[in-house]
């Protein structure tokens, strides 16, 4: 290949990896629909993602937000926010720390009441979330005390932190899965992370969304959240002694959280 043809060659391949990856739209073309994400070729950590249609909500059946060809929230109310249940009083959050980094296809779909459906489908890439202090390395374990409101009061639970988020499980193996971010000694508490719908049995949580992870030999499933979808947000100190991890709060509107989380931990391993 002769010099100029491969710096053409070497232009193209360098303009394709930074041009926006363009939308696409189909299915029935008499309904609209549209993504608050739409034209975004790297995806924020944490954002609303919104879907919008032309159809008055009486007509809507579902909107569908799917990642990858999953369907990972469903909506049958507005505002079609994803992770939100709750008619956009308390809006919840795309957060992208549990998606393989890389590139990933995401879209939303509206399904009328008369069978006709819409994509709107996008392609964007996923960046990859910071690593926790190794001070943080390990399972940490915690007794609430009898003092904190029930369902809380006399429970064990375990924390730990990853690059997809903090882990908070209670006694009976589900619990809560946040994003965090630290800085120093300060950690930051955002809104939980959520990977899809999800149905309980009893305690065991059987959906899409259960999101199982294995540690220390057990299986634990998460869901739901500690206040609400969108947190809200709090901010603690953190220190760590040894074998011990000491919480304190600074602020933090979710009271349940703050219960759980406010105190010393000891590390299992």
């Amino acid at each position: 290949m002769k010099l100029g043809a491969r710096l053409l060659l070497a232009a193209l391949v360098v303009a394709a990896a930074v041009a926006p990856v363009a939308f696409s739209r189909t299915g029935d073309a008499t309904l609209s629909v549209s993504s608050s994400l739409d034209g975004k070729s790297v995806l924020p950590t944490r954002s609303h993602w919104l879907a919008y249609t032309n159809l008055p909500q009486s007509q809507v059946a579902e909107v569908d937000f799917l990642i990858d060809g999953k369907v990972r929230w469903i909506e049958h109310s507005a505002p079609y926010n994803f992770a939100s249940d709750d008619h956009g009083t308390n809006m919840g959050y795309l957060i992208t720390t549990w998606i393989k980094p890389g590139m990933h296809r995401f879209a939303v779909r509206v399904n009328s009441t008369d069978g006709r459906s819409k994509t709107d489908a996008f392609a964007a890439r996923v960046a990859s979330a910071p690593a926790p202090p190794p001070e943080l390395a390990g399972t940490w374990r915690r007794l609430i005390p009898n003092t904190a409101p029930a369902p809380w009061a006399g429970k064990p639970w375990l924390l730990w932190f990853d690059r997809v988020g903090e882990w908070h499980i209670d006694y009976t193996g589900g619990g809560v899965l946040d994003q965090y971010d630290i800085r120093g000694h300060v950690l930051n508490e955002y809104a939980p992370i959520e990977t899809g719908p999800f149905e309980t049995t009893g305690n065991t949580c059987t959906g899409l969304g259960c999101n199982p992870v294995r540690r220390n030999g057990h299986t634990y499933h998460t869901f739901g959240n500690d206040c609400n979808m969108s947190g809200p947000f709090g901010t603690y100190t953190w220190a760590v002694s040894g074998s011990t991890l000491t919480l304190k709060p600074i602020h933090d509107g979710c009271s349940g959280r703050q219960d759980i989380l406010t105190g010393t931990w000891t590390r299992l391993a």
